[in-house]
């Protein structure tokens, strides 16, 4: 999590009420992580990157952004995501989902991982065989059905030991020729390669130009596959090298393929499996050539889309380089912004800012002709590691009024921005406001957004985020601040603001409701329930006269459009156990004398069956994130175990209060001694007095006979 107990409170009622406010944690690989909102992102979650490259993002991405530049596609302005103001934080699965939304066809980038990697051409070659066959000249209809037959029968997953095919009805010099591809097929997918290489030997003059072609194509992968038995570990794991000589070896054979058919039916397919090659001899050097030259072609022309690619490069390359083994400034920017990374507790990441200024500056040969991008990783390094925004600004020149910004040009002015808040300069927000018009590219209006809604968050000017014509649209962003920092005023004026959609107003005056009768402002509570509408007063039920069902009204936690629960406030919450009123006459005697022990006791009891402890209304972001400037919002957060000791120290507090007061101060601890009620932590010796006065001094409350234990 982000924050300390940022989460807490998010559960069963809670959780869906968490849904309205933030846009909901992001996988990213097997974990989840919550959302950090800010622009500069340090460290690697995996779900907050953003179209700054930096050291925060996903090493994929920055590598799309890169790759996309080197073609002059950098940038490029895309239609809104359903016609709504995207959020600038995402994972590597919705970039992939926004960018390239249409699956691409298999290619050599399935041919990635683990020795039984063959298997994964065995349904396209039975489509390509069909497709063959039945072109084919000179072969009966009966051959025909005899050879698609015989292709059906082989196993699909390459485990069991097919039988031989069936050739009774073959007779034709033509359909030989495919029965000698079958058994060849037969051997290779069953993983008898010496018969497999044989077969497919004998097709090198067949008159058929598919079978010629594909005959050529498969002697080279039987190669491959032979030279990787043994590689790999019980896991799929790759365990140890193949021999330099194997590999070049098994390498020339895939040569004669593209000498043969430069543009033929399985160019790429042989391209990747020579990179595969590479990767199982571990020559990173010859790989990271191949990749260099790859990542400038247009990927229809490589036959792999960007994210296969980057995909491919990350899995196969990245880990096991470092800066002075490369001089391709593409994949060097990569490796330098992933040193610059901080270690990062929620993620696991191990980032630890490795990276020298010396050591970068001694790779500027390696970037002659590529300036701008090497400036722009000296500014990040000074911004990320250094914290010298002044070096930042010296070396990133003011270019915000740029009619539309390349992913390094943008990135480049956006660390500037940085550099320029981090300095305190007055210009900062000019700065910002200039960038808006350019910022048309994937994601990068949202990341200007952010660092406008931050701005004015730390200046203490909330009003303009939430002014007629402000540049911040983002409804994720805005309902942030309207839960962390806001204060009455501003939640009052959006809550009935006519020019606020429905969540906002919604979200507004939960916020508002809650903090007023959490932080003692109940005389405002009281005047302010009323603008609930009168239709959202009654919490609705699955049947009539049925006990409500909270989780039922709620949205999915992963909508953040459905509106809040205002019926909480209006009668609809759960009341605990300690008979008490409804809210309303609750905090109407508190009203009437804040001390009142039993009103106080009662609002404990609506916070803690309504499972509001923690609740993320009162656990704010860290202070360096959207929300995590001091709350206007005047009181301290709420908490029942503080509340609990305030009725205990108090003589005042009547006995039935007292006895119920000391119950509910040791269960705060059950059943783990671990502290679920908030508030400032008290030591087994406190549990175990308020757990002993309990019993001593009433000790014929049903309180009393009910707590057996302390934690």
């Amino acid at each position: 999590m982000r924050g300390p107990g940022r989460a807490v409170g998010c559960a069963a009622l809670a959780l869906a009420v968490c849904a309205l406010w933030t846009r909901p944690a992001a996988a990213s690989g097997d974990f989840t992580c919550m959302r950090s909102w800010k622009v500069a992102q340090a460290s690697f979650s995996g779900c907050d990157d953003m179209a700054v490259m930096g050291p925060g993002n996903d090493t994929r991405v920055n590598l799309v952004l890169l790759m996309a530049d080197l073609r002059g596609t950098g940038g490029k302005p895309l239609p809104p995501a359903d016609g709504k103001s995207e959020d600038p934080l995402f994972d590597w699965a919705s970039l992939n989902a926004r960018l390239y939304p249409k699956p691409a066809a298999p290619d050599d980038g399935d041919f990635a991982s683990g020795e039984g990697s063959r298997c994964l051409s065995n349904a396209g070659g039975a489509t390509d065989f069909e497709a063959a066959v039945k072109a084919a000249r000179g072969l009966t209809d009966a051959e025909r059905t005899a050879l698609l037959a015989a292709r059906k029968a082989l196993p699909a997953d390459c485990t069991s030991n097919p039988s031989q095919p069936v050739t009774a009805d073959v007779h034709s010099v033509a359909a030989k020729a495919f029965v000698t591809y079958l058994q060849g097929a037969e051997a290779f997918y069953g993983g008898n390669f010496d018969a497999a290489a044989e077969a497919f030997a004998a097709l090198a003059k067949a008159d058929d130009p598919w079978l010629r072609e594909t005959a050529r194509y498969m002697q080279a992968r039987v190669q491959l596959n032979r030279l990787q038995v043994g590689l790999f570990d019980d896991y799929g794991a790759l365990s140890k090298r193949a021999p330099a000589d194997q590999v070049m070896a098994a390498k020339a054979d895939f040569d004669a393929y593209l000498r043969a058919y430069p543009k033929g039916r399985y160019a790429a397919s042989a391209r990747g499996l020579e990179r595969r090659l590479y990767w199982l001899g571990g020559m990173n050097g010859k790989l990271a050539a191949e990749y260099a030259a790859m990542a400038a072609v247009d990927p229809a022309a490589r036959g792999l889309a960007d994210p296969d690619l980057a995909q491919e490069i990350d899995n196969k390359l990245l880990d096991a380089l470092k800066p002075a083994d490369i001089a391709d400034p593409t994949l060097l920017a990569v490796i330098d912004l992933k040193l610059m990374r901080a270690a990062d507790s929620g993620s696991g990441d191990a980032g630890d800012q490795s990276l020298a200024l010396g050591d970068l500056e001694a790779q500027r040969a390696s970037f002659a002709g590529r300036q701008p991008l090497f400036d722009y990783l000296l500014a990040a390094h000074a911004i990320y590691v250094d914290h010298r925004p002044d070096e930042a600004l010296r070396l990133i020149p003011d270019e915000a009024g740029q009619t539309s910004f390349t992913n390094l040009q943008f990135s480049r002015q956006m660390v500037r921005g940085l550099a320029l808040e981090a300095a305190r300069d007055p210009g900062a927000m000019a700065f910002w406001t200039r960038m808006l018009p350019g910022a048309a590219g994937p994601y990068q209006r949202p990341a200007v957004e952010l660092a406008i809604a931050m701005h004015f968050e730390r200046a203490a000017q909330l009003d303009k985020v939430f002014a007629a014509g402000s540049p911040v649209r983002s409804e994720t962003m805005r309902t942030i601040l309207l839960a962390n920092a806001a204060g009455p005023g501003l939640l009052r004026a959006r809550a009935t603001a006519t020019d606020a959609d429905p969540h906002e107003r919604r979200a507004a005056l939960f916020a508002l409701l809650y903090k007023e009768v959490t932080r003692s402002r109940y005389a405002d509570f009281l005047k302010d329930a009323e603008l609930i509408p009168a239709d959202e007063r009654a919490a609705p039920g699955p049947q009539s006269g049925a006990e409500p069902d909270p989780y039922r009204f709620y949205p999915s936690e992963n909508d953040v459009s459905g509106d809040g629960p205002l019926w909480l406030f209006a009668g609809g919450g759960k009341l605990g156990e300690y008979s008490c009123p409804p809210l309303k006459e609750t905090t109407a005697r508190l009203a009437r004398q804040s001390g009142d022990s039993t009103a106080k006791l009662c609002l404990a009891e609506f916070v803690r069956a309504n499972e509001l402890d923690g609740f993320f209304l009162d656990t704010p972001p860290a202070k360096d994130e959207l929300g995590g400037a001091p709350s206007q919002f005047p009181g301290p957060a709420y908490a029942r175990l503080e509340i609990y000791k305030q009725l205990i120290a108090d003589p005042k507090t009547g006995a039935a209060d007292k006895a119920y007061t000391l119950y509910r101060a040791v269960r705060c601890y059950a059943p783990s001694g671990n502290n679920h009620c908030g508030g400032e932590d008290v030591g087994q010796p406190m549990r175990k007095a308020w757990f002993e006065r309990l019993k001593h001094d009433y000790p014929s409350s049903p309180w009393a006979k009910e707590l057996k234990y302390y934690w």
